[in-house]
């Protein structure tokens, strides 16, 4: 697959991903702002990865079109994707710390699942820095995409099937 498809695809999908924010909303039987903080945080995490994969595609796209060797192209790409990876990552690690004990718990979460997720965000970060620094391939940079998209999907299914608890 050419990588313009590949991030044209990604950027379709990840504007899909981000409406479904809609439909999370719509599903519950409150208002998001009757929402506990976990769930907020979760509906923050869905938006936040589908958003990033949204720029990245772009940005991606918007280099191809110049002409560079492919090689430099993704480096820039990495590294504009280490500037926002690396911050996420420390926004998600410092909110799931500073949740109460047994919170993440009441909202049908667990501190087990938040830590591996932040230990892959961070494993995609420091792919990042390698392709930076070493690779310059596309696949490490269309490799953070699909990671986020993921994770993004992981978080719609979360909040909708998630059973509704009153959290704080």
């Amino acid at each position: 697959m050419e990588p313009t498809t590949a991030l044209s695809v990604s950027a379709q999908i990840a504007v899909a991903i981000a409406g479904f924010a809609g439909v999370v909303a719509a599903f519950r039987n409150d208002s998001v702002h009757d929402w506990g903080q976990v769930e907020k945080f979760w509906l923050r995490l869905l938006l936040v990865n589908s958003i990033l994969p949204l720029a990245f595609s772009m940005v991606g796209l918007f280099l191809l079109s110049v002409t560079y060797d492919s090689p430099a192209i993704w480096r820039w790409c990495s590294g504009f994707a280490t500037l926002f990876l690396f911050p996420f990552a420390i926004m998600i690690l410092t909110t799931v710390v500073g949740f109460a004990p047994g919170q993440l718990e009441a909202a049908g979460g667990t501190r087990f699942t938040s830590y591996a997720l932040i230990t892959i965000l961070t494993a995609v970060c420091l792919l990042q820095l390698y392709n930076l620094a070493t690779l310059g391939a596309f696949w490490p940079f269309f490799g953070a995409i699909v990671a986020l998209l993921l994770g993004a999907m992981y978080q719609f299914v979360r909040l909708v099937i998630s059973p509704r608890r009153p959290t704080t």
